[in-house]
């Protein structure tokens, strides 16, 4: 038996109950109907009393925001929600449509999804409705295309489709178009969208266990809104191939529910989340939508991305494509008050979708070496020692990049290994050749500072901003010096100088040199970032604290593993449990890597010589 899902809820009985309270409480302009699941605009009266029609939908809990979330003007009047993913009895819709129709002469328009329960209660309420006097028009949205024949099912199911259908007939309710118009113009819209979706996990319904199980390399086809698996196991690939295999199945002429779009078509594009899947992946799977579509001479004007029929926590996404007229066009543009209804944000001016270019401006672009003088310059035997010492490195902290993660993941990110590994691959893609190098290996100081401009654009966080504390202060600025190692001793090359105030007080280090800072500052406030200090000398070459190269390296790798026992006192790390601190610090392990690394490629070149 499947383990139970695990859901932050009160009870499972009364789980539906308190999510429509919650809703209401957080958006009074709707009104929960008292003994019902019917929610309804705070001013349906209005409504009423305007002679516009009434348009209501009902589905099963579960797949918030549908559909409470959609109640407001310019699109529902009403909602009649059933249970986690069961359509309501025919008694609590036939309730939703006397309240907002049995005094509205306009009448009401109903959205039915195509499931056989939906047909049947909406049905027999809808007959029920029209037997009492109520004007009815019905459209049932089914607009999946993930079954390629409509043989032995019970048809096209409604997914995305259906909030689609709601904001169309919402507009047009608003807009005060007649029931008839209203149910036709629908209906056209309906004939002229498709749906497929794709899920990478499961779902689980409250109190019961995963619907379905997915290998991790697996990802299900064809899913509809309720957990059931879909149509086609396939193998977990990139984003932009996921596309192309949905949006060649929703197109495929074999298939009898395909959209037929041709070159030239107008369309509208709607990623639905559907309710675990990061809005990183839905921007990813958005942006490889158009691009697809486009590439077809489709033209994608309008495009959303929302959590519009969710499955629980199911991660995964419904692409919805629909062809559009002037009609339907003004219909999606019109304003809406819900909570649930996206809304892009365009230029100035903008009517229809177009995806920008890039802005570029040369002024905001800045060479970290165009003012720098001066340096040594290394004769060649030493370059290359140089070149080979920063390749090793490099490829060393790729290496490492899972074992860095793993030991990461216990201050909460797991991403330290991935971080550092950005960065030796930015470095990598600039170093180019040991005889044609693409960075300025023979200057030191050059190459300093081209590499703190690669840690910081290729690597982010606090890596990449602790990677430009490499630059130097700004040139011909002064620094009193508060702290320079300890007591009678140079500063280490590439060592740490604290400072505390930049002025004229006190004694300046003297020019005729450069000192690597990783802290400066004033009174506890930090000089900005980009420039160099004057010093007379930085110890001796080759030397730190007296040690051999070897020493320091193993030095390093002791040190890295006293992490394990230390209090992180910064970082995301100081905000964890010490109880799950138990490994060594991911970024004292990288830099002990580095440096074995460095080390061996060192001795390695020495030892050809």
């Amino acid at each position: 038996m499947a383990a139970k899902g695990k859901k932050l809820i009160n009870t499972v009985d009364n789980c539906v109950d308190d999510n429509l309270e919650g809703y209401v409480a957080l958006n009074p302009g709707v009104r929960l109907l008292k003994g019902h699941r019917v929610v309804i605009r705070a001013d349906f009266e209005e409504v009423q009393n305007s002679g516009k029609v009434a348009v209501v939908v009902g589905g099963g809990s579960g797949h918030e925001p549908a559909f409470s979330g959609y109640v407001g003007k310019g699109m529902l009047t009403a909602a009649v929600m059933g249970s986690v993913f069961a359509c309501p009895p025919s008694s609590e819709v036939l309730v939703a449509l006397r309240a907002i129709g049995k005094h509205n002469p306009a009448g009401c328009f109903f959205v039915i999804p195509n499931y056989t329960g939906d047909r049947l209660n909406f049905g027999l309420a809808t007959e029920r409705a029209q037997g009492e006097g109520i004007r009815m028009a019905t459209v049932t949205v089914g607009e999946d295309c993930a079954l390629t024949t409509s043989d032995k099912s019970a048809g096209r199911r409604g997914i995305t489709g259906i909030v689609v259908a709601c904001k169309i007939a919402g507009a047009l309710a608003e807009d005060g178009r007649s029931l008839e118009d209203i149910a036709s113009i629908v209906s056209n819209a309906v004939s002229n969208m498709a749906t497929i979706g794709v899920a990478l996990s499961p779902c689980t319904v409250p109190g019961f266990g995963p619907s379905f199980q997915l290998a991790d390399d697996e990802m299900e086809l064809g899913l509809g809104a309720h957990g059931e698996a879909g149509v086609r196991r396939l193998k977990v690939v990139s984003a932009k191939e996921t596309v192309e295999i949905m949006l060649d199945h929703m197109t495929n002429p074999s298939n009898k529910n395909r959209l037929p779009l041709q070159n030239g078509d107008r369309v509208a594009v709607f990623i639905n989340d559907m309710g675990g899947i990061s809005q990183l992946e839905l921007n990813i799977i958005a942006k490889e939508s158009i691009v697809y579509l486009e590439s077809r001479g489709i033209r994608v004007v309008r495009a959303y991305c929302a959590a519009f029929v969710t499955s629980q926590e199911m991660a995964g996404t419904h692409v919805t494509v629909l062809r559009l007229d002037d009609v339907l066009t003004c219909a999606l543009d019109a304003p809406t008050q819900v909570p649930g209804w996206p809304r892009p944000l365009l230029a100035p001016g903008m009517t229809d979708r177009a995806t920008p270019s890039r802005l570029s401006l040369d002024y905001v672009e800045t060479d970290p070496t165009e003012d720098a003088k001066g340096g040594t310059t290394l004769d060649t035997e030493a370059a290359r020692c140089l070149y080979a010492m920063l390749s090793a490195v490099c490829q060393a902290l790729v290496s490492a990049e899972s074992n860095l993660n793993s030991l990461d993941t216990g201050c909460g990110d797991g991403d330290c290994g991935s971080t550092l590994a950005r960065g030796a691959k930015g470095v990598l893609k600039e170093l180019g050749s040991v005889d044609r190098p693409g960075l300025p290996i023979s200057r030191p100081a050059f190459l300093c500072l081209r590499l703190a401009a690669i840690a910081e654009s290729q690597m982010g966080g606090a890596s990449g901003a602790m990677g430009r504390w490499t630059d130097w202060v700004p040139r011909g600025g002064r620094v009193r010096v508060a702290e320079v190692g300890r007591a009678g001793k140079w500063v280490p090359r590439g060592g740490r100088v604290r400072v505390v105030e930049v002025g004229r007080a006190g004694k300046w280090v003297p020019r005729g040199g450069r000192v690597r800072v990783a802290e400066v500052g004033r009174a506890g406030k930090w000089v900005p970032r980009g420039g160099r200090v004057r010093v007379v000398e930085v110890g001796r070459a080759g030397k730190y604290g007296g040690a051999e190269p070897g020493d320091r390296t193993m030095a390093a790798e002791r040190g890295a593993e006293v992490t394990a026992r230390m209090k992180a006192r910064a970082g995301r790390a100081s905000y964890v449990s010490t109880s799950l601190l138990q490994q060594p610090d991911a970024g004292a392990v990288g830099v002990a890597v580095w440096l074995r690394a460095a080390y061996k490629a060192y001795l390695a070149t020495a030892n050809k010589r």
